[in-house]
């Protein structure tokens, strides 16, 4: 068992007085909680105008983010492509180039196989270094016979 609280009574001598003053005390207790409901409902109605004003301020923002994201994007698109344009154009300029780059690597081969034959078919058609006693010419020889040349004649 619980005791909240005592008291005791005791008699009064103008009991209409003590009602009628806690009468008046229960009424401004009521007048002053009328007072604060009133103000506290005031302060949330300008709260919520705040609310609502920001979110409507966030809500152009986002769309304001959305629509230059989306901006950013179509122009990001349009470099991106610019450049891949760019490159397949540098490709096909490079494979241009080096095509006929490969040709004239190709035809200088051909030509400088068929050089080296020639000089080598007239180095046969020469005297040997051991009937001439003079060393070969190494600039008619190819680079491995210029080496192998040279060392015979001084080797002899």
């Amino acid at each position: 068992m619980f005791e909240l609280g005592s008291f005791n009574l005791e008699k009064v001598a103008n009991p209409a007085e003590v009602i009628r003053k806690l009468i008046c005390d229960c009424l401004d207790t009521i007048a002053e909680n009328q007072a604060k409901n009133e103000h506290l409902q005031r302060e949330n109605e300008r709260l919520l105008r705040d609310w609502n004003d920001v979110q409507g301020r966030f809500e152009k923002c986002v769309s304001a983010k959305e629509a230059v994201e989306t901006d950013l994007y179509k122009r990001f698109v349009l470099v991106l492509n610019e450049k891949k344009a760019k490159i397949r154009s540098l490709h096909k300029l490079l494979n241009e180039v080096q095509e006929p780059e490969k040709n004239m690597e190709h035809e200088r081969e051909t030509t400088t196989h068929s050089e080296v034959t020639a000089d080598r078919d007239a180095v046969y058609d020469e005297s040997t270094d051991e009937e001439s006693g003079t060393p070969p010419n190494p600039s008619m020889l190819a680079p491995g016979e210029r080496n192998n040349a040279m060392f015979a004649y001084w080797w002899e």
